[in-house]
């Protein structure tokens, strides 16, 4: 199969949700990814979806930022990557990728497996806060996560590296299907991440894991209060009325 001269994109995707875009993102990042797990997945909860787990992986952590409680949430601008150690002869095809960002996304990198090279460096990231972009979550390295530290900006990764991805790889397209993990992640798909990882929520569901995880945080609060009151945690679980802590 010859090299892939055309960059593989949909300009211009629908926004699906009927929740508004700043509402969408300031309510999930009052979640946290655990809540979230435990909404799609745990069968022994009455509210469960019983879905297949989302999360990215244990190797896929926040590397320039001390999320501590933070949370942080977006949609999926996804992005593809192939190894290609030939000069790309297109032009500027990253430069015109840049100018699609939009306010709210999170950056989603498939790699390829790359085990060397950083993605979306210091430049990148100025670009990506200048458009709202809120994290970028890479199957890979990182690179300049020095400078992205002192940005204040989240990058979920899995190690970081000053060999720059370029010089090896070709950029097949972005706003396409990829997957991470063996998790497909398609574009506009919810994206949560914190100091546990990240999830991805299908946009087919994310509404309603949103009013689930609320649901449930708010269950758990009232558990909180309880404990701190002085109950015991069994006192505190039967006065809620939940099976579990």
């Amino acid at each position: 199969m010859g090299r892939e001269e055309k960059i593989i994109t949909i300009r211009d995707i629908p926004y699906p949700y009927s929740i508004d875009s700043d509402d969408m993102v300031a309510r999930y990042e009052k979640c946290y990814t655990a809540a979230i797990n435990d909404v799609m997945t745990n069968r022994s909860l009455g509210n469960s979806m019983n879905m297949e787990s989302t999360w990215l992986g244990s190797y896929i952590k926040c590397m320039t930022k001390d999320l501590k409680r933070d949370v942080v949430a977006g949609f999926a601008f996804t992005i593809q990557w192939i190894k290609d150690p030939e000069p790309d002869e297109r032009e500027r095809p990253a430069e015109k990728m840049l100018s699609s960002y939009f306010k709210n996304a999170i950056l989603v990198v498939d790699t390829g497996g790359d085990p060397r090279s950083g993605y979306l460096g210091e430049l990148n990231t100025n670009a990506m806060m200048q458009n709202g972009v809120r994290a970028s979550v890479i199957d890979g390295g990182a690179k300049d996560t020095g400078f992205v530290k002192l940005m204040d900006f989240p990058v979920f990764c899995k190690f970081s590296s000053a060999i720059d991805a370029y010089s090896n790889n070709r950029l097949r397209g972005w706003h396409l299907p990829i997957i991470i993990n063996g998790i497909r992640i398609e574009p506009m798909d919810v994206i949560v991440g914190d100091s546990d990882g990240v999830m991805v929520i299908p946009k087919a569901v994310a509404e309603d894991v949103l009013v689930r995880v609320e649901a449930r945080k708010a269950h758990e609060d009232e558990i909180r209060q309880y404990i701190k009151s002085g109950m015991t945690a069994e006192e505190a679980a039967i006065k809620a009325g939940a099976k579990e802590l």
